[in-house]
């Protein structure tokens, strides 16, 4: 009788899980606060002698302030940031909480970043961003941030677009566990194709992995110089999030980059790698 009756609690339960339905779109309710803390660390290698290793964390503070049917404004605010770096004959570090660095030329670079909000709309039924009210960032601000131009190489996952969008993961209606998609973008200098593979489901959140590939053309500021890069970034994420919301809960990332930089008309290879974790609540 026990054995039946746990055999009950278990179908049921199972049954419960497999009858959450994903939602359409993005669910959001006006003044949500969500506070994304995001760790990171690289090792790079641009050539002999060139090899650099940053950590950095991250918190942003992300508030709904209304949602429609379509579309929602959320802002994006940057509150705090550690970081460490270490490069040939140049090690820094900043925490944005000591007064100390503020006069530094990472803190002068940062306070145009700090705690300035920045307005992004989303498309509810993918979660991506679509516009932003905030100016073209400066050339002189972004060259005092070194770990912003290490980020370049990986995507857009440290701009404010970047920290917004990945809150938000949706599965497509009808896919179960075992089932993947994919879906692909094409740029000037960028393509990125992106293959989701639905992990799991349980009470705790759902998991989906993402694999993501991105080529990608450009310039880099590096050590006073300016770089046409070349990369191909390869990053695998485990997503967990809640299924019937879309918000996501936790990310993992692993991303390697190749390519190569050209240097007084030689090419010269790069490499990188990078761990990322994020946290959503």
């Amino acid at each position: 009788m026990k054995k039946q009756i746990f055999t009950l609690i278990g179908l049921s339960s199972s049954l419960a899980l497999f009858a959450q339905t994903p939602a359409s779109k993005v669910v959001l309710s006006k003044g949500q606060k969500i506070v994304v803390t995001t760790t990171v660390s690289i090792v790079s290698s641009m050539a002999p002698g060139m090899e650099a290793n940053v950590t950095s964390v991250n918190e942003n503070l992300l508030e709904v302030k209304n949602t429609a049917d379509k579309n929602s404004t959320i802002s994006s605010t940057l509150t705090k940031v550690k970081l460490n770096m270490e490069m040939p004959g140049n090690t820094n570090s900043y925490d944005s909480e000591k007064k100390e660095d503020q006069n530094t030329e990472i803190g002068k670079g940062m306070s145009e970043r700090l705690n300035k909000v920045t307005d992004i709309t989303i498309d509810n039924a993918s979660g991506t961003a679509l516009t932003t009210t905030k100016p073209a960032p400066k050339k002189d601000i972004d060259e005092a941030n070194p770990m912003q131009n290490m980020m370049n190489m990986f995507g857009d996952t440290g701009s404010d677009e970047g920290v917004v969008s990945g809150a938000f993961q949706l599965i497509p209606a009808g896919k179960k566990p075992g089932d993947s998609w994919s879906d692909s973008t094409i740029e000037k200098d960028l393509k990125v194709r992106r293959t989701y593979n639905f992990k799991s489901i349980a009470d705790t959140g759902s998991i989906v992995q993402l694999t993501t590939v991105i080529e990608s053309t450009g310039t880099m500021e590096m050590m006073g110089m300016s770089m046409d890069v070349n990369t191909t970034t390869q990053t695998t994420s485990d997503i967990l999030l809640d299924i019937a919301t879309g918000l996501v809960k936790r990310k993992s990332s692993e991303a390697n980059v190749t390519g190569n930089f050209q240097l007084m008309g030689q090419a010269v290879p790069v490499s990188a790698k990078a761990t990322t974790l994020s946290t959503y609540k």
